[in-house]
């Protein structure tokens, strides 16, 4: 059973009243953690889609009190890098998609590295890593110390 803690109400600019002051979902989102941190709640571990993923805002919080979290990036999301750092590519892992009806998927996972390691890490999550197909191929951005448990593990096994 899901129960919210908290919740705010999400309003398009379309739909404000004259006295509302307009707020992106990722606003909301990043009040809604600081709120819960500071009545002294902690996470574990926050999961988030891209919209979350690509938010300065949103990102800028999990970091300020030290959530761990895996989020959803676009495939395009851009890093800097110093000039003389590389990309690279790790080999891909395979594991198993467990869907809650109990059937399984082969599924490939590899990090990608923009230049050397850091606190942040990359994932590229694939059903076919010949192919790449744009609707079953995705990105993920995490602070999670994976070395614990392994991410993919965490993600799709736990």
């Amino acid at each position: 059973m899901t129960f919210p803690l908290l919740f705010k109400i999400y309003k398009s600019k379309k739909r404000l009243k004259p006295d509302d002051t307009y707020k992106t979902k990722t606003q909301l989102a990043a009040e809604i953690i600081t709120e819960l941190q500071e009545i002294g709640l902690k996470f574990e571990l926050v999961l988030a889609d891209s919209l979350y993923g690509e938010s300065d805002t949103f990102l800028s919080v999990l970091n300020q009190y030290k959530t761990p979290f895996i989020v959803a990036i676009r495939s395009n999301h851009a890093v800097w890098m110093p000039a003389k750092e590389r990309l690279r590519f790790n080999k891909w892992k395979e594991f198993k998609r467990i869907f809650t009806n109990g059937t399984r998927e082969e599924r490939y996972m590899r990090e990608i590295i923009f230049g050397r390691r850091r606190n942040w890490r990359y994932w590229q999550i694939t059903t076919d890593i010949t192919k790449l197909p744009e609707n079953f191929t995705w990105y993920v951005m995490t602070n999670y110390n994976y070395l614990k448990i392994g991410i993919y593990n965490l993600v799709f096994n736990g």
